[in-house]
């Protein structure tokens, strides 16, 4: 046997229980179903939650239990991970829609204020261009997915109103976590005292020991002081009466 004729192996609890109450339990296990609950609910009769807890607990303990759970729950987050791409898809289709898709270019025949039609020096009618909304028909699936509900002019015509931008932008930052958070503070931003707490909380995420205090912004004393002080105190010995 070639390695395209290897028969394909099922996964580890891919297969439906024989055991009806078993694969019921399963079900609601993956559904987040509490043990005692899931247990009872089932179809065993245990009334105190101890001991359908204990009961549901050796249970689980089985082999294809326990796979057939891990399974289901597996299954049910990427039927939710697909459901999650379907709506920020359509969300995103709804912040990026181009009004314009929706209507058409039409040529119409001009009219004066009384109503006809003026000719031009050649005898023919003038027409101009107007805009229109397409036929809901001609639409697109995808497009005739993003109308919230149409209305009807004054002409009689069926003019679409679009899902709300702002509303789909909304959703998409909570979606993707996107906030206004304010950007962290540059060093040079921070007092002495964020910044002694910064540098702790920092040494100790690394283990190391370090011991930090203000004296550091202190400035060293002039090494001229001691000059000057020594100039004013022979000033002061040569202004000495002599006695």
């Amino acid at each position: 046997m070639t390695k395209t004729d290897l028969p394909a192996l099922p996964s580890p609890g891919s297969r439906q229980l024989r055991n009806s109450k078993q694969e019921k339990y399963c079900r609601l296990r993956a559904a987040l179903q509490p043990r005692a609950q899931a247990y009872r609910e089932a179809g065993w009769n245990d009334r105190s939650d101890a001991g359908a807890y204990s009961h549901a607990c050796r249970l689980e303990h089985r082999p294809g239990v326990r796979d057939r759970i891990a399974y289901l729950s597996r299954q049910a987050e990427e039927l939710i991970a697909v459901k999650r791409e379907r709506i920020e898809a359509q969300l995103w289709a709804i912040a990026e829609a181009n009004i314009q898709d929706f209507f058409e270019p039409h040529e119409v025949i001009q009219r004066d204020h009384t109503g006809q039609p003026p000719h031009d020096e050649k005898g023919a009618l003038s027409t101009e261009t107007r805009v229109r909304p397409k036929l809901l028909t001609d639409l697109s699936p995808e497009l005739a997915a993003l109308i919230e509900e149409v209305r009807v002019d004054n002409r009689g015509r069926l003019v679409p109103r679009l899902y709300s931008k702002a509303q789909a932008n909304a959703e998409l930052r909570k979606m993707l976590n996107i906030s206004a958070k304010e950007a962290p503070r540059d060093v040079t931003q921070l007092s002495d005292q964020e910044l002694i707490a910064t540098l702790a909380q920092q040494a100790k995420e690394l283990g190391v020991e370090i011991s930090l205090d203000y004296k550091f912004a202190q400035q060293k004393p002039k090494e001229t002081d001691g000059q000057d002080s020594q100039v004013i105190d022979n000033e002061s010995e040569s202004n000495k009466p002599s006695g």
